[in-house]
């Protein structure tokens, strides 16, 4: 049952909406949809530089470069339009748009599969980016139904999905692309996300939005200014962070694929070496995204979850460098994947902790576009760092920008409240206690944006 009294918002337990079969029902059918757009995004990442060659690319540098922007292509349109769909989430429904991801997924791959250079190769990943989203889209609905004390569960087990579409995808990639049979498989991915679009369509249940006072007139309640997601604390630095640690992440893509051909000479003997340590990784990976995401709801504190994640990213992407043999690199990897399953949901989790609830879909969503940021810029620029310098150094580079967004991440995470995860406090979405109303802990606060701000009175 939830209670208003005068702006201050008692919020039932998620029980009370749906049932538990529901819940488990969203879960499973944003689990389907998520693993089915990793996996059609990552199975060609591993091998994009091949994968163009045989589009007739040319030279070695001209290859690395359309692979770099292949790569950053669907992350750099989703910046784009990742707080745009959010704020229509915001109106229309988080469900619908997961439906409409999975429907811009489809659109995508069609023509990526019937693309025959490299140009309409990236027109068609930017479709991706533009269109697509399922990911930021399952996340947000995933984050808004979820109760507040296993909010951080839901979240690890939507990003599971992520972890495993990775795994699968750059396997089948690589399998499919030698035996010619790799634009076929796009077009499986797009009749299955058509099809996982009518499922949600059907079976998704988004709760009904709770209501945000009983003296709040509906009309004045819609013109209400948007609150801004620079009130969420350490906003700055953590989007700073975000994007540190996604370049590092992302940026080693492309290169790890160069250093590894360094090590092994036989191109063959390389591309299986990649897609064993990429798989790897993800395999480390989804077995994380469980893990931190129960972490998280028993710590309540993902910022600092955050920071450590990004500080063992660094770690484990600096010896990389060495000139290792592919073997040694096994638990590097394994540390990374681990790590690397906390960066999202943790920031997703921190950003939704300090959303009003009719605007989480928003908050959400630009706490990704950070992480995009990122993961476009860094695929982006490394091509380029390589024709500037040798193969080692770029990666040390990479490490570095993990370390900067640990770094960037530490203070917010020194001073984050342990009870902002729990959404069932009436603390949750407030504004930042004075010091007066610090004195009282079980005192609730009004919610951003609502008339009974302080900012407003």
């Amino acid at each position: 049952m939830t209670r208003t009294l005068r702006g201050e918002i008692f919020v039932a337990a998620p029980e009370q909406s749906y049932s538990r079969a529901t819940h488990r029902r969203n879960l499973m059918l944003l689990w389907a949809g998520q693993f089915v757009n990793t996996a059609g995004l990552m199975m060609l990442v591993p091998i994009m530089p091949f994968y163009l060659q045989g589009m007739g690319t040319g030279s070695v540098a001209a290859t690395q470069t359309w692979a770099g922007v292949a790569i950053a292509a669907p992350a750099l349109a989703l910046t784009v339009a990742t707080p745009l769909w959010g704020r229509i989430g915001d109106r229309v429904g988080r469900k619908w748009m997961v439906v409409r991801a999975l429907l811009g997924l489809a659109v995508a791959m069609g023509v990526m599969a019937t693309a025959t250079t490299p140009l309409l190769l990236v027109a068609g990943r930017l479709l991706q980016g533009t269109l697509g989203g399922v990911v930021e889209a399952a996340a947000a609905f995933a984050g808004s139904v979820g109760s507040g004390k296993k909010r951080g569960s839901s979240l690890g087990k939507s990003f599971s999905a992520t972890a495993a579409g990775a795994l699968v995808g750059p396997v089948a990639g690589g399998v499919f692309v030698g035996a010619g049979g790799l634009r076929p498989l796009m077009l499986v991915i797009a009749a299955a996300a058509v099809l996982l679009a009518a499922a949600c369509a059907l079976g998704l249940h988004e709760p009904a939005s709770e209501p945000t006072g009983d003296n709040t007139p509906t009309g004045a309640s819609r013109r209400t200014r948007r609150p801004s997601v620079t009130r969420v604390p350490g906003a700055v630095p953590l989007a700073l962070a975000a994007i540190g640690a996604y370049f590092g992440v992302y940026g080693l893509i492309p290169v790890f694929a160069a250093q590894v051909s360094n090590t092994v000479p036989d191109q063959g003997s390389a591309s299986l070496w990649v897609g064993v340590l990429y798989s790897v990784m993800w395999g480390a990976t989804l077995l994380g995204s469980f893990w931190w995401g129960k972490h998280n709801d028993i710590s309540k504190r993902p910022l600092r979850t955050f920071a450590l994640a990004a500080a063992a990213c660094a770690v484990s992407i600096a010896p990389l460098a060495l000139p290792l043999d592919p073997a040694l690199l096994i638990p590097l990897r394994l540390v990374q994947g681990f790590a690397f399953a906390a960066l999202a949901q943790s920031l997703f989790l921190h950003f939704g902790n300090h959303a009003p609830q009719q605007h989480r879909s928003g908050f959400v969503s630009s706490a990704n576009s950070f992480l995009l940021i990122g993961q476009a810029a860094g695929p982006l620029l490394a091509g380029p760092l390589i024709g500037l310098m040798p193969v080692a150094p770029t990666i040390v580079v990479m490490a570095t920008a993990c370390a900067i967004g640990s770094v960037l991440a530490a203070e917010p995470a020194r001073t984050e409240n342990t009870t902002s995860g729990d959404t069932d406090n009436p603390e949750y979405g407030a504004e930042p206690r004075s010091e007066e109303a610090s004195e009282e802990q079980t005192a609730p606060l009004p919610l951003i944006g609502t008339e009974h701000s302080p900012q407003r009175r």
